[in-house]
């Protein structure tokens, strides 16, 4: 297979067996048609933020190469998910899941179609999601900001207490 680009998926879930959830999820992504994982970080433990009465995340980062377009690799990821047993029911804003599979970049293309946003809009503010994804990626460039993801990482406020290295 003759992968042309390079994305970056975050994973994260907090219901049930959340790190096998994560770690399904990524070997589900390695399945698809199209798509390899070549990197994944180590799996954090996080604290929820907005919805703060749930369970603790587990979070990780898992680079890929693949063939697929944009949407189509949305399509895909939203299909793991459902697979798993996600449902829109489950879909609360911030709210519990059992896995939830985000395009954070896809190569340094911006785009906006519908639901779906390139580079993740929140991404830089998200300690779950620099942490992790500065294990495997640290010198990618923010097409948008310009900046590394450690520096990124760098910059946020917020502590180190809400984001933990899972065993």
């Amino acid at each position: 297979m003759d992968c042309r680009h390079t994305a970056y998926i975050g994973v994260g879930s907090n219901i049930g067996d959340k790190a096998d959830n994560c770690l399904k999820g990524i070997a589900e992504i390695n399945k698809c048609e199209g798509c390899t994982v070549n990197a994944r970080s180590p799996l954090y433990e996080t604290e929820p933020i907005h919805l703060e009465r749930q369970d603790w995340f587990i979070n990780g980062v898992a680079g890929i190469h693949t063939d697929l377009e944009p949407e189509t690799l949305f399509a895909r990821l939203k299909s793991i998910e459902r697979a798993m047993g996600r449902s829109r029911d489950e879909a609360i804003k911030f709210g519990p899941r059992i896995l939830d599979l985000d395009i954070l970049f896809y190569d340094d293309r911006i785009l906006h179609a519908g639901s779906l946003q390139i580079p993740h809009p929140r991404l830089h503010q998200r300690r779950f999601v620099l942490r992790p994804l500065c294990d495997i990626a640290p010198e990618f460039v923010h097409p948008v900001f310009g900046q590394t993801i450690q520096s990124l990482l760098s910059d946020l406020k917020d502590g180190d207490k809400k984001v933990k290295q899972y065993k």
